[in-house]
């Protein structure tokens, strides 16, 4: 079989990337996902300039809305523009969001204009960011640069809420929180710059295009990309039923909901960092049975806590764990099979962000329904044969690859 576009340099590639364009690229990436995180503070911020939660939830939701839509043309975007520059055009769309936020203190409606630009700006770059990472490094080393790049991010989301209402504290202002945050975007845009540069200069796969089509999304689910792809959109479900609705559950068990987004943001980001340099080592087909072992273990452990806090934070950093490192190492998947299969990864790529869009952001109303007619137990109950659902696909795709060898 002739090889792809996608991996003809494949063998060109370096191992690594140095980390003077590593480490700018993960801070920036770091400080745009912060700004993103910055919106689990707008109800408090909004308020204080005399807006109602529902006004902060209409916000939010415009941004949802722009997110999945944007999240369908970044390719064609990234086609016309340039991988690099549309990731970091994204960058600075979310450094606008955030002044626009500020601004709401003058003229409340640029609240929507910051929500819409902060949905684009954040789709852009979150399905954009790991094939600029795919495209410089062979294989075996993407596993790494995607889990430095999920923690990266992961960190960015963790410590925002937490630094605004500190830096709110400490400057007498909920709003103008924002102006510190597009500061940090600024910044990060340009560290992306700064990378974006160096990596021009790096051997990379040239990929002949990255646009998202309806042939495209048939291909990826006609290739074994499909099980990765719905295995994220249903981790995705399960994972936003849990921290939509924590505050039933904690409060069920009388518990604080802080205690389990802190130990979920702690274990997540440290568990990214910690094993990077090695997951690339072992078979990801065994990652991903292990990490589903570990989240179903902690919807177990968290559905017979009666009220102890110490079974709450085993619970939740065991879940943290497992759903922790599952995105980069399905998306390693993705790429794996793309290769085994003379597919692209690129579009694969994309369809697997757009599924966990999908799980995430469709999954809270679902499990609303749920938690309406019965309660918190149930919804776990169910959450808990979605991950089983997942082990099944997963023992369905290595019977399938095997079968094949």
């Amino acid at each position: 079989m002739t090889p792809s576009p996608e991996t003809a340099l494949v063998d060109k590639l370096p191992t690594a990337v140095s980390l003077e364009v590593s480490l700018p690229f993960m801070l920036g990436s770091a400080s745009l996902a912060a700004s993103y995180g910055s919106s689990f503070f707008l109800v408090e911020a909004l308020r204080s300039i005399g807006q109602s939660a529902t006004t902060a939830g209409a916000v939010i939701s415009t941004g949802t809305i722009a997110t999945i839509l944007s999240s369908l043309v970044a390719g064609r975007i990234a086609d016309l523009l340039g991988l690099m520059r549309t990731i970091t055009f994204a960058a600075a769309m979310i450094a606008a969001a955030m002044i626009f936020f500020a601004s709401a203190s003058i003229l409340p409606p640029f609240a929507y204009i910051g929500g819409l630009l902060l949905g684009i700006g954040w789709s852009v770059f979150y399905i954009l960011a790991p094939l600029q990472v795919m495209c410089h490094v062979q294989a075996e080393a993407r596993i790494k640069y995607l889990t430095l790049l999920s923690g990266s991010q992961m960190l960015g989301i963790g410590l925002a809420a937490p630094l605004a209402r500190t830096a709110a504290e400490a400057i007498g202002s909920s709003i103008a929180v924002y102006v510190l945050f597009a500061v940090a975007c600024i910044l990060g845009t340009m560290l992306l710059e700064f990378a974006g540069t160096a990596l021009a200069q790096s051997p990379q796969i040239k990929m002949p295009a990255v646009r998202l089509t309806f042939k495209g999304v048939v291909s990826a689910f006609k290739s074994n990309a499909r099980y990765p792809i719905i295995m994220i959109g249903i981790g995705a479900c399960v994972f936003a039923g849990l921290s939509t609705f924590q505050s039933l559950y904690a409060t069920s068990r009388a518990q604080s909901p802080d205690t389990f987004f802190l130990v979920f943001t702690v274990t997540a980001v440290f568990f990214r960092f910690a094993v990077a340099p090695i997951i690339g080592r072992f078979r990801l087909e065994r990652v991903a049975a292990l990490l589903l072992a570990c989240t179903i273990a902690g919807l177990f452990i968290l559905f017979f806590n009666v009220d102890s806090t110490a079974i709450y934070i085993l619970g939740t950093a065991s879940f943290a764990l497992g759903y922790g490192l599952s995105y980069s190492t399905l998306n390693s998947m993705i790429v794996h099979i793309a290769g085994a299969e003379e597919t692209s990864f690129a579009i694969s790529s994309q369809v697997f962000t757009l599924s966990y869009f999908i799980g995430l952001f469709g999954f809270p109303y679902a499990a609303g329904q749920v938690v309406k007619v019965s309660n918190f137990d149930c919804l776990l109950i169910g959450m808990m044969m979605l991950i089983a659902a997942n082990g099944v696909l997963l023992a369905v795709h290595m019977f399938s690859t095997n079968r094949k060898h």
